[in-house]
């Protein structure tokens, strides 16, 4: 066959008499058949590899014609399907809703039991097996049986080892307490029969969450149930049929000509219908698309779409919930509003916000939901309410509450139901003592959403039934209950900062969970504990560069140290300097003492003298560094934002670890957030991810070398690495992007964002500034104010952000995607500029007349 194939793709480029006739004389007279037959092999090839891309619910979505165009979210989908038969029949354009599992439960499906959601892990079939002598049984696939296949398999597929219309040989065990006898009673060990029907039998399952509001003492079921006491939560499962799937017509939707189809066959048993098992043999979506300026295209081919991998946090859809993000406005009581998105304006980077009412009386609240055209960048998806299509969700106004020993309450109002607001527990309507909740009404408090629409979830519980209701009357599986401390936070106390607890976990900060030990303040006495006393007194009385001796007495610093002071002139503010007084610093209690070796000793404090000189001699003049009297293993840099970059005139903070095994083990640092993601390597935990630091991978040059990297390596690597140009591109696998004009469009976008949480970054230095480098922040700011709120101006009027008077390498480039700023980082900009003038009024500045 395969010298065939080779043969016939090289003579079927031509079609002309001659190729034929020389194909003739090659095959003989069976030429004709012979290809015949390879054309139509080929052909079903073709048509089974035929891509079909296949889309979710609630996917997001592109135009392929328009790349660069707004995108949409998939809110339907219809599929139809082509079947074939395990004898070969066929029947085309079979809509997907019609199609059946071979069985009613399947592994990866959700399941509920009571108030219980669990994910179904193994099943174990029961089938129904019709012998050829008219009697019929069901059998499960465990322990006495022994069933063995003896039709040959159009496909295999583990799921589904049985199905209808399939032949068996059973060999039945003389005592079988699994095998229920349907008609007459079996006298041989060894028949043949034919699957009738497959359904789960027992069914092993993972639980997940539990929707009593207190179960602590409402234990999980067991994992081991029948499947009949299991309900299966509808999820969109008529989407995620694909080519050679097992399924079958549900009967009450078969056509008439199903049975010619040889679909359904009648056995000689009158009351016995068996229903064949089908393979999808082809599949063809349509999609529907909520686009993002609230336009709706329906039965769209899925060939016209493209899926969108990467999605901005500023990016939203209609019917999204969203929350104001405290970034610019004080809040009003507290509360921040919270609404419902109406359309958006990808381009110009607006949205349209109708505000809901913050009471929970929302029929009798005399407050008016109103429309507003706000920027994306002001925006926030609602923590609580970030519902997606096909999001499992527990009722929450309307629950279950145990009450221990059995008995439980239903109709309760949660404690905490909307933002800012909490009600009294009122009992509505009580259970019978010591008997549990129906099943019909718990299965009404599990459920599936299946809409989204005017501010309202449409979500399909487990009953079957389908009812809208309001966001905060439902919660997400494996969510809990409102937070309204984090969600009516001010903007001054944004989490990151105030939230931190200083001297948190090392190793929280690389991504790990194991603890590191805590002790209070240190002295360099301490932190020398275990140091032999000649080689303490030979580092200690050594004198850095003339001015920074480490201690001659432990507890008292020398007189020649340098430590800023209130009354020291700004302009003679040092790049390097030693410091006393610590308690601010993010790793203040974390402890050294443990060194154990004296030679590790010595060489760590020498490397750390070794790290003071080069920070000393070679800092870039836009970087500055503390080092601790009274703690050698810490650190604090400040790092100025570079021009041609969204991080310009900015001021950014990091605090250094060295820990004892330095420099085998790179530094640790935080980063002073602000509760602000200004790069994607720079969270708002504080952590930094950096190769040179091993907390992102990278090659052999880039990660840290205990013999030569230093301190000022990570620091100058921050500086041109991460805060850079087009910081979008940091993010990991965005680098394919670079040059490409959907990547250069995201960076604009991720630009105007970067800049906007500068200057809020700002305003958070301005009120807050690090200790000891007060003096510098105010004479930083004194000297840039202009400057800074020039450029503000400038971007207002559609400069290139990091460009706010011309120049940069890639003006071009980025104007030919942007051709000005959008409306949106406009809209922003004009709210955070009065609060910049007036932060620096307060300061003295001199801007009025800006």
């Amino acid at each position: 066959m395969d010298l065939l194939l080779s043969d016939f793709d090289i003579l079927s480029e031509s079609s002309s008499s001659e190729d034929q006739d020389d194909i003739e004389s090659l095959y003989g007279r069976h030429a004709h058949s012979v290809f015949s037959s390879l054309e139509e092999s080929i052909r079903k090839i073709d048509d089974f590899l035929l891509f079909e891309r296949g889309f979710m619910h609630g996917e997001i979505v592109g135009l392929v014609s328009d790349p660069l165009g707004q995108t949409g979210k998939v809110v339907n989908v219809d599929m139809v399907v082509n079947l074939e038969s395990l004898d070969g029949s066929k029947i085309q354009n079979v809509d997907s809703r019609n199609l059946q599992k071979i069985r009613s439960i399947s592994v990866g499906d959700y399941v509920v039991c009571g108030a219980w959601l669990g994910k179904v892990e193994n099943v174990v079939d029961c089938v129904t097996i019709l012998f050829d002598d008219g009697t019929k049984s069901q059998l499960t696939t465990i322990d006495a049986e022994n069933i063995v296949a003896i039709s040959p398999d159009l496909v295999e597929d583990p799921q589904y080892p049985f199905y209808p219309g399939q032949r068996v040989q059973v060999e039945l065990s003389p005592v079988s307490e699994s095998t229920s006898w349907l008609s007459n009673i079996r006298k041989n060990k060894r028949e043949h029969g034919t699957v009738c029907n497959v359904d789960s039998g027992l069914v092993y399952v993972e639980w997940i969450d539990c929707a009593v509001c207190n179960c602590k003492n409402e234990p999980a079921p067991q994992s081991l149930q029948d499947s009949k006491n299991l309900s299966l939560l509808p999820c969109f499962s008529y989407v995620n049929w694909q080519l050679g799937d097992w399924c079958a017509l549900s009967m009450e939707q078969i056509l008439p000509s199903a049975a010619d189809s040889g679909l359904v066959e009648e056995s000689d048993n009158s009351e016995t219908v068996i229903q064949k098992t089908a393979v999808i043999t082809k599949t063809k979506t349509k999609v529907d698309v909520q686009w993002q300026d609230g336009s709706q295209s329906i039965l769209l081919d899925s060939h016209l779409l493209f899926p969108v991998n990467i999605i901005d946090v500023h990016d939203f859809w209609p019917h999204v919930f969203v929350l104001e993000n405290g970034m610019v406005d004080s809040q009003v009581l507290g509360l921040r509003r919270w609404g419902v998105v109406k359309c958006v304006d990808s381009k110009e980077r607006t949205v349209v916000v109708k505000w809901c009412k913050p009471s929970l009386d929302l029929q009798n609240s005399k407050e008016k939901e109103t429309e507003e055209i706000v920027s994306a960048y002001e925006l926030v998806e609602h923590p609580d309410y970030s519902y997606r299509l096909g999001d499992a969700v527990f009722r929450a106004t309307k629950c279950v509450v145990n009450l221990g020993c059995g008995s439980y309450v239903k109709n309760h109002t949660l404690l905490k139901t909307c933002v800012g607001e909490e009600v009294d527990l009122k009992c509505i309507e009580n259970s019978d003592r010591g008997s549990n909740v129906d099943s019909y009404f718990l299965s009404n408090i599990i459920g599936i959403v299946v809409g989204l629409e005017h501010g309202h979830i449409k979500v399909q519980w487990a009953s079957g039934s389908v009812n809208e209701v309001a966001p905060y009357e439902i919660r997400r599986v494996g969510s809990s209950t409102f937070d309204t401390e984090n969600l009516n936070q001010s903007n001054e106390e944004l989490p990151g900062e105030e939230s931190q607890l200083l001297g948190q976990n090392v190793k929280d900060v690389s991504g790990c969970n194991e603890e590191a030990k805590h002790s209070t303040s240190l002295s360099l006495s301490q932190a020398a504990i275990g140091f032999p006393e000649d080689e303490v007194s030979e580092l200690c009385h050594s004198n850095f560069d003339g001015k920074l001796s480490i201690l001659d007495d432990l507890d008292t610093p020398e007189k020649d140290i340098l430590i800023p002071s209130s009354n020291m002139d700004p302009e003679s503010f040092s790049q390097f300097d030693m410091v006393s007084d610590c308690s601010d610093h993010h790793f203040f209690n974390i402890s050294d003492i443990g060194m154990q070796f004296p030679q590790m000793e010595r060489s760590w404090l020498k490397k750390v003298h070794q790290e003071w000189s080069i920070l000393k001699n070679d800092l870039p003049e836009t970087i500055y560094v503390r080092a601790y009297e009274d703690r050698m293993n810490l650190l604090r840099a400040l790092i100025i934002g570079t021009s041609g970059t969204p991080y310009h005139d900015g001021l950014f903070f990091f605090d250094f670890y060295l820990p004892p095994q330095y420099p085998n083990e790179p530094p640790i640092l935080y980063y002073h957030s602000g509760g602000l993601r200004t790069n994607p390597n720079l969270y708002e935990t504080g952590k930094v991810c950096l190769s040179l630091l091993n907390t992102w991978g990278g090659s052999d040059s880039e990660v840290w070398n205990p013999a030569s990297s230093t301190v000022l390596q990570v620091l100058v690597s921050l500086q041109a690495l991460v805060l850079n140009e087009k910081p979008y591109f940091n993010e990991a696998g965005y680098d394919t992007q670079i040059g490409k004009a959907e990547g250069e469009k995201n960076s604009v976008g991720y630009n105007e964002n970067t800049f906007l949480l500068n200057c809020r970054s700002m305003l958070y230095i301005l009120h807050k500034p690090p200790k000891h480098f007060e003096e510098l922040v105010d004479e930083h700011f004194r000297k840039r104010s202009r400057h800074i709120l020039s450029a503000c101006r400038a971007y207002m009027q559609g400069a290139t952000v990091g460009y706010p008077f011309g120049g940069g390498d890639n003006k071009n480039a980025e104007q030919e995607t942007q051709k000005g700023s959008s409306l949106g980082f406009k809209i922003m900009l004009g709210k955070l500029l009065p609060r910049l003038v007036e932060a620096f009024s307060e300061k003295g500045f001199n801007c009025i007349d800006l």
